[in-house]
């Protein structure tokens, strides 16, 4: 049997691995994944805009703000004349608004989640995650301008 030695996957100047495949960016040769790569391994946008000149801070916010729309039609929804046309989480009655409001009135999570059980912890979570992307992206647009 021989032993065949695979090609070493390409990673960029900050340890990142390089997706090459999938959508890209408009322009250039750079998979939009490699952006939320680089933001889940805690970088932030500079660090990736570093290693991919090629894509300017308005791709990428704009990719940002494509992926926080998708992400949250899977988490939450809004309908005129359903519960006042206020966002809800999806499968339930629960206001959007009440987990922040809840977590500013000093209850944990799992309080949240006791109180509300029709709103899954996955739901939750994933709430928390597209509001620290969507505050993390006006930042950083505030910022370039």
């Amino acid at each position: 049997m021989t032993l065949t030695k695979s090609a070493a996957a390409k990673v960029g100047k900050y340890g990142i691995p390089i997706v090459e495949d999938g959508p890209k960016f408009e322009g250039t040769d750079v998979a939009i994944e490699n952006l939320f790569n680089y933001w889940n391994d805690t970088r932030n946008l500079y660090c990736f805009l570093d290693d991919f000149p090629s894509v300017s801070m308005e791709r990428a916010l704009e990719a940002i703000s494509a992926r926080l729309r998708e992400d949250a039609q899977e988490v939450f929804h809004s309908a005129e004349g359903y519960v006042s046309g206020m966002p809800k989480f999806t499968g339930c009655r629960v206001p959007l608004r009440s987990l922040p409001d809840w977590l500013a009135a000093g209850y944990s999570l799992d309080e949240f989640l006791e109180n509300f059980p029709s709103v899954s912890r996955e739901q939750a979570v994933k709430t928390l995650e597209i509001a620290k992307l969507a505050l993390e992206s006006i930042a950083y647009e505030t910022a370039s301008r």
